[in-house]
């Protein structure tokens, strides 16, 4: 008995189970797999030429399926498995499965090998891809349960007694299950050594009570790319106890990060920090050193609440991208459209401009409006007198750090019909639970919030500082361009939905599409700040060439800084996100600080798969 191997073509012509249904999710999905994968079909839909196992006993072939089943009088002593003959070692697996009658789990084991236990040789010692009930990773007869679904987020997507829909990328030491379009787990084998090539086994538990357990598809491909093909929802879940090597990062490294921040505190560099970094899903790291307060001695705590200052512009970006997917707007509209005074803007002189600024120029600074981007008054007042100003530049010729993100921001109150931080409550931060983020923290917040310091007359120490951001009242409108306040952990919410295609624990904010526009070049040779080497996305700063501060990040990574020296930034390629939250005014420009150098430096040093 052999495995079937072969191309598509020949696979998909053989594959004719009784069922006309039976298998043909896993099928749809082949179009889909990326260029130079090679699909082969493990069960052939009629017998189980190619697998060894307990077949006629408690495996067998019925309408198109691989059904595993005993009764309550035959049921194994250990959990059995039907093995394919070949052995794999990184692949992609798509498969539906159903549990049909216990509540026992069921799983896909692979990296390992079949072992004689009890009754026979058909048990299985390796990696356990566990489902639908019990999900999670368990290396059996190793290590027990190497990792669970504390969160419940399988559990919330997985049917239990309906077909799962799933796919299972197994490459280096790290596996990724998808179920029913959610990437469910996101894990790296601490212990790289355990994995190894082995046969693939689908289990039925060993329990003294009748099980029937079905599957249908098996859809493999060998040495795949590394991406999903069927996750819709790319969150697994983000875990601040979870264990750094399960993210391929050392945890000895990352301690290493809270050390500098201490020296710049002891330097007088910085009154204290909090530091946040995030690695495929998980919180590797989230550290607090130094005083929120100097004078009271009150201590930075992980939960301690910052003034993020220009960190608001992407977040303003996301509110536009939200009604630009709902078809209440487009990027190329003339602000005009919104608010008539803009219609009569001049250039500098009195000209007429060749062009109207769209909304487009607004979210990338390409607009020619100038100010400190204070508001005056109301949102609306603020933008008003900014039409009636001249702007510095023809719209598009140019890139200026600007008010721009403060007259989308109004946009977006004129097209919702809500007030600018109502919109930003309802649409993003309740959906995504940052809690702490808002333009007017409340009386307990304001008791953790880290005071703003500068560098005193002889640099020698650091006093308080002093700054409009920080002048809050009751009275105070949200400021689109800077006024949000918020901590480490639920800015990395927002960053965490950004890097996963719009999409948190379920949770859609943004579509696909605008959330590739956010964080793709709109700049094209438009030179830009605020380091060497950069672009400009949509409400984004973007790395096109790594260099200086930015020299440890990968091309395409992107991010923004705020006028207080908080950094939050992201990067895909290395699937990581960093957040940097200190209070400082009157030092060297923030983007290119040795804090954020040597934290992000210290970051990355620490990956090792």
């Amino acid at each position: 008995m052999i495995v079937r191997l072969l191309p598509m073509l020949m696979t998909l012509a053989l594959y004719c189970p009784s069922s006309a249904t039976a298998g043909d999710w896993s099928q749809e999905q082949i179009p889909k797999l990326p260029a130079g994968e090679t699909p082969v079909q493990l069960f052939n839909g009629q017998d189980l030429d190619g697998w060894v196992g307990y077949i006629g006993k408690y495996y067998a072939v019925e309408d198109g399926m691989i059904v595993g089943r005993n009764s309550a009088e035959n049921a194994p002593k250990s959990s059995t498995y039907l093995m394919t003959q070949k052995s794999f070692r990184n692949f992609r697996l798509i498969l539906e499965s159903r549990l049909v009658t216990s509540e026992m789990h069921s799983g896909i084991s692979l990296w390992g090998k079949a072992i004689e236990k009890d009754e026979g040789p058909f048990t299985y010692q390796g990696h356990l891809v566990m489902y639908p009930s019990a999900y999670g990773y368990h290396d059996l007869f190793r290590r027990n349960n190497v990792r669970q679904d504390t969160l419940g987020i399988a559990q919330s997507v997985g049917k239990q007694h309906d077909w799962n829909r799933m796919e299972i990328l197994a490459i280096g030491n790290r596996i990724r299950h998808v179920v029913n379009g959610r990437l469910v787990a996101d894990w790296a084998d601490p212990q790289p050594e355990l994995c190894e090539s082995g046969p693939i086994g689908l289990q039925l538990h060993s329990n003294k009570v009748a099980q029937e357990v079905q599957w249908r598809g098996l859809v493999l491909t060998e040495n795949p790319v590394d991406q999903l093909v069927t996750a819709e929802s790319y969150d697994a879940g983000l875990i601040v106890a979870g264990k750094p090597a399960e993210s391929g990062v050392d945890e000895a490294a990352l301690k290493q990060i809270d050390t500098r921040m201490q020296e710049f505190v002891a330097a007088k560099q910085i009154s204290g920090a909090v530091t946040l970094v995030a690695r495929r899903g998980r919180v590797v790291h989230l550290g607090a050193v130094g005083k929120a307060d100097v004078a009271s001695g009150r201590d930075v705590a992980v939960d301690t609440v910052f003034a993020i200052a220009s960190m608001t512009k992407p977040i303003t970006a996301a509110s536009v991208m939200i009604l630009q997917d709902e078809g209440q707007l487009k990027l190329d509209d003339p602000i005009s459209k919104y608010i008539p005074a803009f219609k009569d803007t001049k250039v500098t002189g009195g000209k007429i401009p060749s062009r109207e600024i769209t909304i487009r120029d607004c979210l990338m600074h390409t607009n020619g409006l100038v100010s400190d981007q204070r508001n005056v008054g109301t949102l609306a007042n603020t933008v008003e007198l900014l039409a009636k100003s001249e702007l510095a530049f023809e719209p598009g010729s140019k890139w200026q750090y600007g008010p721009g993100l403060s007259v989308a921001g109004r946009v977006v109150e004129i097209v919702s019909g809500k007030p600018f931080d109502q919109f930003l409550a309802e649409r993003i931060f309740a959906p995504l639970e940052m809690n702490q983020t808002s333009f007017h923290p409340t009386a307990e917040q304001l008791q953790r919030l880290a005071l703003l310091y500068q560098p005193t007359a002889d640099k020698k120490d650091i006093e308080r500082g002093n700054h409009w951001l920080y002048e809050v009242n009751a009275e105070t409108s949200p400021n689109p361009s800077g006024g949000l306040y918020s901590t480490a952990s639920d800015l990395v919410r927002f960053y965490q939905m950004i890097l996963h295609g719009g999409d948190l624990n379920g949770k859609r904010i943004l579509s696909h599409d605008a959330v590739q526009q956010m964080t793709s070049l709109q700049s094209g040779e438009l030179e830009t700040g605020f380091t060497p080497g950069n672009g400009w996305g949509l409400g984004f700063c973007l790395v096109r060439k790594p260099q200086g501060a930015t020299d440890m990040l990968a091309p395409g990574a992107f991010g923004h800084g705020g006028a207080f020296g908080t950094q939050g930034w992201i990067d895909p390629q290395q699937e990581m996100i960093f957040v940097l939250l200190i209070a400082r005014q009157n030092f060297a420009g923030g983007d290119a600080s040795d804090l954020r150098a040597d934290f992000q430096r210290l970051a990355v040093g620490a990956i090792r798969d």
